[in-house]
């Protein structure tokens, strides 16, 4: 049998956004999966197909790093994989990477004292040039590592009520990403009242426990009896199991985010700064992403923002709570908003903010512009065939796209294409 060992020593968001790669490759032979220690747990829970492998990466002192890895590549050193994939950037990683031939490796491996990318990785770093037009999802980046990828729609259930109340992440990692406090108090009671008076679990780390605190403070009294504080209080099985069956997840750009479209709970996602829809939007169908979208969106999350956030002045409007509240008005009564049959009206959003619902296509992630404007959108569509066909992949595309005139020179080198797609080396 076939096996492969994929190396993801990133955090937990993206952990469960290799999920794509991970059943492409499960189709053909046996999964290892090497992750951080920290999170073991986790990759137990998401992939139990796979044979995990504990790396130090994150937070040990040198010589228990150095330790516990020696071991892990004297097993790999042992092991006959068919192919390697590193899924990222890292020094740490390329150099795990040299206990393998270099044509073993797809991804990154390491060259002459740097990291030598492979092409599909080097198309995603000249995206990164643009964000702003960038139409492909991490998700779908990681999995076109491989030849012919699982279909996009296989790889988490479609987004459904489960009935069992309404999940709110307190904040993300980067504080610039998520919602203030007072906005979100304002979110949480329009969904609350909105979904009929559902409990409400807080969910997050111990960092967002005193934003619990003041989030419980600005809720209406009569919401309290409804709201359990979870933050700090879960482990991994714990909060896969306070996620599943959710009636819907009220979230910024976060790890527990991607948890919830894994087991197709409804996300409601507020995205502004640095989080940027098209590259880290929950992934599936059904899923719905309020997007802060001035001229300089998105922006490079460490450095300073010169406008104040001012990306985050339309998300504190009332029209954002009139939207929140049809969308959630829609799905009770059955209706599906943006379907191509039956769209039903949804009022008017501020201005650079837009509202889109998640759906897929034979490429990978192709959101719905709901409400709001994109100008950018003839231009992402431009990009998105121009991959496709690059890919050998059949997308949904009306008509032909006309890719602008340095397309070419912008995203590849005449070498990149010489390979089958998935076997870049």
């Amino acid at each position: 049998m076939a096996a492969f060992l994929v190396i993801q020593a990133a955090r937990f968001g993206d952990l469960v956004q290799t999920k794509r790669l991970l059943l492409s490759l499960a189709a053909r032979g046996q999964v290892h999966l090497a992750v951080d220690a920290g999170l073991l747990p986790l990759a137990r829970l998401l992939y139990p197909f796979a044979e995990l492998h504990s790396l130090a990466l994150h937070g040990r002192p040198e010589a228990q790093a150095l330790a516990r890895n020696a071991a892990v590549l004297a097993r790999w050193r042992d092991r006959r994989f068919d192919a390697v994939y590193n899924c990222n950037f890292s020094g740490a990683t390329a150099a795990l990477c040299r206990v393998f031939e270099p044509e073993q490796v797809v991804g990154y491996r390491p060259e002459n004292g740097g990291i030598a990318r492979s092409p599909w990785a080097r198309v995603a770093f000249r995206l990164s040039e643009r964000r702003a037009l960038s139409p492909l999802n991490l998700v779908d980046y990681w999995a076109h590592f491989a030849a012919d990828p699982v279909p996009a729609g296989a790889v988490n259930p479609p987004a459904s009520s489960g009935g069992q109340g309404l999940g709110v992440v307190l904040a993300g990692r980067e504080s610039r990403r998520s919602l203030p406090v007072p906005v979100l108090a304002e979110v949480v009671r329009a969904a609350y009242e909105a979904l009929g008076g559902p409990g409400v679990f807080l969910l997050g780390s111990t960092a967002e426990q005193p934003a619990a605190r003041q989030l419980l403070r600005r809720l209406p009294p009569k919401m309290l009896r409804s709201v359990q504080d979870l933050s700090g209080k879960t482990d991994w099985p714990a909060l896969a199991d306070a996620v599943a069956g959710l009636d819907a997840l009220i979230t910024p750009d976060t790890g527990i985010m991607h948890l919830a479209a894994h087991v197709g709970v409804p996300v409601l996602a507020f995205f502004l700064s640095s989080a940027w829809l098209h590259e880290t939007g929950p992934y599936g169908i059904g899923h719905h992403v309020w997007q802060a979208a001035r001229a300089c969106s998105p922006c490079l999350e460490t450095a300073p923002c010169p406008y104040g956030t001012a990306c985050g002045a339309p998300l504190a409007k009332t029209e954002l709570l009139r939207s929140l509240v049809a969308v959630l008005t829609s799905a009770r009564n059955g209706e599906t908003p943006g379907d191509a049959d039956s769209r039903p009206a949804l009022p008017p959003l501020p201005a650079d903010l837009q509202l889109w619902r998640t759906r897929v296509d034979a490429l990978g992630a192709l959101p719905l512009l709901l409400t709001g404007n994109d100008s950018l959108a003839a231009q992402r569509a431009e990009v998105r065939a121009f991959l496709a066909a690059r890919l050998h992949v059949t997308t949904e595309a009306r008509g032909e796209a006309t890719p602008p005139g340095n397309m070419e020179d912008w995203l590849y080198n005449d070498a990149d294409w010489m390979l089958p797609p998935g076997r870049y080396c």
